[in-house]
């Protein structure tokens, strides 16, 4: 339980300190993933491959368009990449959200648990 108040704690801090980012299809999706694996380096959330990081980012939305709990995603997240630990996964999945699916992190779906994108 006090494990999941953390990831929570985390989710919504990230999404607080986080703007909305939108894709408006001209160019804009490149900067997005810059920006987004930028911000992955200033939390402390490295990584090996950028087009890797990028591609988990963006399940992020389809594991909740899929209907899944946080928890699931943290879960799945850990199971793709093991050297998640401690808030890793959460910080990830939270930037994630704020830059792929936005939507999800004003109350659609990612902080309550699942939701589908329209």
């Amino acid at each position: 339980m006090r494990f999941l108040l953390t990831v929570a704690s985390a989710v919504v801090m990230i999404g607080i300190a986080v703007p909305a980012y939108a894709d408006d299809g001209d160019g804009a999706d490149i900067s997005n993933d810059k920006d987004f694996l930028a911000e992955l380096r200033q939390v402390g959330v490295t990584y090996q491959n950028p087009d890797n990081a990028v591609a988990a980012a963006k399940s992020v939305c389809q594991l909740v368009d899929d209907g899944k709990s946080v928890g699931e995603i943290l879960t799945e997240l850990r199971s793709r990449n093991p050297s998640f630990q401690g808030t890793s996964a959460a910080k990830f999945t939270a930037l994630a959200a704020a830059h792929y699916c936005p939507e999800y992190m004003s109350g659609g779906g990612l902080q309550d648990g699942a939701a589908g994108r329209s």
